[in-house]
């Protein structure tokens, strides 16, 4: 079996439990999204929670919303990649004359359900994106992803 396999397997029994949360890191750097795409995100994220909040209740407090692709490469990328707890699955399949040639990098920011708005002004960029639905780490939150937010349930 190849080591790259052998790899990802492990990062992948190791990173998931049964309770449903992911605590492996989805973000792979950091990223500013314009304040239009913050402003989308967010609107979606609200109408999301307005649909879904008793679904799932309070916690966690966090939603991660997918705010739009990020194109790359761009300068130290690869390093991150390398680092990364949840790029396993896309470095299996990396095609050495071109690596990116299918890397889908997406923008995340977290949407606090407590006070209705994005945190801060940085987002998160993440290779690989958890189950819809799906509670992950991303940076220093807990977070359940709904992608984009456009759908009201999974």
């Amino acid at each position: 079996m190849k080591p790259t396999i052998l790899i990802c397997l492990c990062l992948t029994i190791l990173g998931c439990t049964s309770n449903g949360v992911d605590y492996r890191n989805f973000a792979v750097d950091t990223y500013f999204p314009t304040p239009n795409e913050t402003q989308l995100a967010q609107a979606r994220a609200r109408n999301y929670w307005d649909r879904n909040s008793t679904r799932f209740g309070p916690e966690p407090r966090y939603l991660a919303v997918e705010t739009s692709k990020v194109f790359g490469p761009y300068p130290g990328l690869y390093p991150k990649l390398i680092n990364s707890e949840t790029t396993a699955t896309f470095l299996a399949r990396v095609d050495e004359s071109n690596p990116y040639s299918e890397l889908e990098l997406k923008g995340v920011v977290i949407f606090d359900t407590k006070t209705g708005h994005v945190v801060g002004n940085q987002g998160y960029i993440s290779v690989g994106t958890p189950n819809p639905g799906g509670v992950a780490r991303f940076g220093d939150y807990m977070a359940r992803y709904i992608g984009t937010g456009r759908l009201s349930h999974f």
